[in-house]
């Protein structure tokens, strides 16, 4: 494992409600700064979610590795239009991703 973090199959749920509550502060910034659309987005969030994601992060990825994420998340969460918060989504398909990166 890249870091000492979370191990538990409890500890699961608790990474992926930390990562949405993230994602939710995250966004609740990027309207602060922006106030509406911004095409660097997913820059922006990655950036300013960076350090605090590791944490919650098995594989160690890039700043790139997490924009690409963010972007895919958000192209499949369009795509797919599903039920419930953009936040919750995107968490569970980045710690999905991030569990095959961490092999």
């Amino acid at each position: 494992m890249a870091n000492e973090r979370y191990v538990s199959a409890v500890d699961v749920q608790n990474r992926e409600q930390d990562l949405r509550h993230l994602l939710g502060a995250a966004a609740r910034a990027h309207h602060a700064v922006y106030g509406g659309p911004n095409p660097g987005w997913g820059r922006w969030y990655a950036e300013h979610m960076y350090g605090e994601a590791l944490r919650l992060l098995e594989s160690d990825p890039s700043v790139d590795t997490v924009e690409a994420w963010l972007g895919d998340a958000d192209a499949r969460y369009r795509s797919e239009e599903p039920d419930g918060s953009w936040p919750g989504w995107y968490a569970t398909w980045i710690l999905e991703w991030d569990d095959i990166a961490a092999g």
